[in-house]
């Protein structure tokens, strides 16, 4: 998984881009905290898995620090 260890903590957008342009199959699952979710806004990739049907992205939300 080294190989995608640089993808780690982009953005959601720039991920699928990425593995879109690549052809790679890959799903999207994501977590979710319970505080503050109207700050959160921003969907980070934070762990990348090899799965059976392609490459499996964990999100979660982030808030926009440059606001």
């Amino acid at each position: 998984m080294d190989k995608y260890y640089n993808l780690l903590g982009l953005k959601l957008e720039d991920v699928e881009k990425y593995f879109n342009e690549k052809n790679i199959k890959y799903t999207i699952k994501s977590v979710q905290g319970k505080k503050d979710q109207d700050k959160l806004i921003i969907s980070r990739v934070i762990k990348i898995s090899e799965v059976d049907s392609g490459i499996e992205l964990l999100t979660t939300k982030f808030s926009d620090s440059l606001k």
